[in-house]
């Protein structure tokens, strides 16, 4: 049975969703919580009827503790994983591994070295609705794609009920966040850009942006468009393919910002030739939503096969992605994947 403890409530949103999802999982404990946050830390352990430790070595000391689900600020992730992966802990991170290439290298050496089982929660990859774009993507029921476009957003800073202070005024923001979706299933449907031209702003006059939208260029010429949120009311995910031969549309049934995990969830749309629209009407029907990654990322740590995909690659992937991003919005200027240092 494996022991379990929380590195961090930064995402307290997150964390709460983690914690009643790992109660589905009998074989599963929350023995701890820690927290830089001491006050946050104790509140949250205290609501999960789990030990406090504000001693980060004291807990991976631990011989009980099996593994650590990682769900801190970005800036804080790759340390906390590096410091798990030392330990000999597995480890599950909370979308995002690192902030650079360089610093998400220098964690992978160390998740091989000590052979722990790592993966990152890329939730939406197993949402119906992205399943089937990305086999509309891999079959060519659309022909060879040439553009894509995914939208991730919300109200959190301009709403009624605004985020916690800490995720609009760090150094980085939304594309952090909701925009790391859109990224992840860019690269998964796509695979590794060329180039990217990137806009971030602050439309709630915050440090960190909460509006941006970024263009990735691909060495075929395929363009692929990334934007994202803090500030979009009744704004329902979506992905969009188009192809030599054809589309797919695909979003939220309702504008309200919520998990599309049933079919019923989204709606699809897809346009084709005839003679393409039986292979195009099959491949976008969507399927059950996939397996959740912790219950992979659990079956793993027991021994069992569990078909892990969201690991050190993807969390590298998204690193350089981010990265690049990022230089992108700060210089003004197109920045090649190639020229990130390694």
């Amino acid at each position: 049975m494996p022991n379990i403890a929380m590195l961090s409530c930064w995402n307290h949103y997150h964390v709460k969703s983690f914690v009643r999802d790992l109660a589905e999982f009998p074989e599963a404990t929350i023995i701890a919580v820690w927290d830089d946050d001491l006050a946050r830390g104790q509140a949250y352990a205290d609501e999960f009827g789990v030990l406090f430790e504000p001693n980060l070595a004291a807990l991976l000391a631990r011989s009980d503790l099996d593994g650590v689900i990682v769900d801190s600020s970005t800036e804080q992730a790759a340390s906390l994983i590096e410091i798990a992966a030392k330990a000999g802990k597995h480890v599950l991170a909370d979308q995002v591994m690192a902030l650079s290439l360089q610093e998400a290298n220098r964690v992978a050496d160390w998740i091989r070295r000590s052979r722990i089982h790592f993966a990152i929660d890329m939730s939406l990859r197993r949402w119906p609705v992205n399943l089937a774009a990305k086999k509309v993507a891999d079959t060519g029921a659309i022909g060879e794609i040439t553009s894509v476009r995914i939208r991730n957003a919300h109200d959190g800073a301009s709403g009624a009920v605004p985020l916690a202070s800490r995720f609009l005024d760090s150094g980085y923001g939304v594309f952090t966040d909701l925009g790391a979706h859109c990224l992840y299933l860019m690269r998964w449907i796509l695979g590794q850009p060329l180039a990217v031209t990137a806009v971030t702003a602050s439309y709630t006059g915050h440090a960190a942006e909460d509006n941006a939208v970024s263009i990735f260029e691909y060495a075929n010429g395929t363009l692929a468009i990334c934007d994202t949120s803090y500030a979009a009311d009744q704004s329902p995910f979506s992905i969009e393919l188009y192809g030599t031969s054809g589309s797919f549309l695909g979003s939220g049934s309702t504008g309200v910002h919520r998990k599309l995990l049933r079919s019923s969830d989204s709606v699809v749309r897809a346009f084709s030739r005839d003679s393409h629209s039986d292979a195009l009407r099959k491949a976008a029907t969507m399927p059950e939503a996939g397996e959740s990654t912790l219950s992979l990322w659990l079956k793993a740590i027991q021994g069992e096969e569990s078909g892990l995909s969201t690991g050190i690659e993807e969390g590298i992937a998204l690193a350089e992605t981010l990265e690049a991003l990022y230089l992108s919005a700060q210089s003004g200027r197109k920045v090649y994947l190639k020229d990130l240092q390694r």
